[in-house]
């Protein structure tokens, strides 16, 4: 696959699950001549700090303030959407709204700990916090605190730690856990999405496939009217070929933004722990008209022109 133009779909190590730096990306976009990127940690803006003072040392990368939010909807399911154009300093409801995810990220991950206790496994916090710390720069456990673990870590140490048999038990054992423990649901979207709206921000659903169980009308619809997203990621790693056509014609026909990403999370020359090999910087179909779509909505920051 040619690398794209542009991706709007990255992680670094301020995302819970991730290890690339922010320094990475600016590097390899300016290396693979990336027009534009957008950092989008999970439930966070914890690395703009970085991106800003990173971002006037390589112009020609547009960078888009970004992030990737959770949020339940009113039936109770887990959506992902990647929040693009948020203000570098966020305010009001959209800086209460990013605080919630920061209490959730550790309520989260206590809930995992006590649950598993509760079961008779040896997993405090502190626990929790010794393996963090094998992943995770102690900054972002700083800024954070003791959040959850990057599953297919938390998933070889529960084997390791005789928590299970096998890689195969990890699903069952968290469902066990939270039968005893209950773990926190993702903030609701009814309150989340108008908070970016209103904050500037474009709310986009994330990686759809499952989310519309491929292509089902019925669902498309659904999320579309309950969440009033703005846009769709119609290319992702995830996504099969044959439905980013698909999305893109849904988005023109109920005048909605696509957007495209590689949900990369780890510079694969320095993955040791094997977090999404395939998701690899500036891998995907998205086509350059989308983000000269998605650029009259949302500006860059000021130093990092796209043109």
């Amino acid at each position: 696959m040619p690398n794209a133009t542009y991706d709007l779909h990255l992680h670094t190590h301020w995302s819970y699950d991730a290890t690339a730096s922010v320094a990475y990306y600016f590097r390899c976009a300016q290396r693979l001549n990336l027009r534009c990127i957008a950092i989008t940690e999970h439930h966070t803006v914890d690395s703009l700090p970085e991106v800003l003072e990173l971002a006037p040392k390589k112009p020609e990368v547009a960078v888009i303030p970004s992030a990737e939010l959770s949020v339940t909807t009113s039936g109770g399911a887990a959506i992902d959407m990647v929040c693009l154009g948020l203000p570098v300093t966020p305010v009001g409801e959209l800086r209460t709204v990013l605080d919630l995810y920061h209490q959730w990220q550790c309520d989260y991950g206590a809930s995992v700990s006590a649950g598993l206790q509760a079961l008779g496994y040896d997993y405090s916090d502190k626990r929790r916090l010794e393996l963090l710390e094998t992943y995770r720069p102690r900054k972002t456990i700083d800024v954070q605190g003791i959040t959850h673990v990057q599953n297919g870590i938390q998933r070889k140490y529960f084997v390791a730690e005789g928590f299970m048999e096998s890689e195969d038990g990890y699903g069952p054992l968290l469902r066990r856990a939270a039968e005893h423990v209950p773990q926190p649901p993702y903030p609701a979207a009814a309150r989340v999405i108008p908070a970016v709206q209103n904050a500037g921000g474009l709310a986009i659903i994330a990686h759809p496939t499952g989310y519309f169980a491929r292509n089902d009308r019925r669902r498309m619809d659904a999320l579309r009217e309950e969440l009033g997203f703005d846009g769709i990621e119609c290319a992702h790693t995830s996504i099969p070929h044959d439905l980013t056509p698909v999305y893109r014609a849904y988005c023109e026909e109920h005048g909605l933004l696509s957007s495209a990403g590689s949900d990369c999370h780890a510079d694969p020359a320095d993955n040791p722990y094997g977090i999404a090999p395939q998701n690899a910087l500036g891998q995907h179909i998205g086509e350059d008209v989308w983000l000269d779509e998605l650029l009259e909505r949302v500006n860059p920051l000021p130093n990092a022109p796209a043109t």
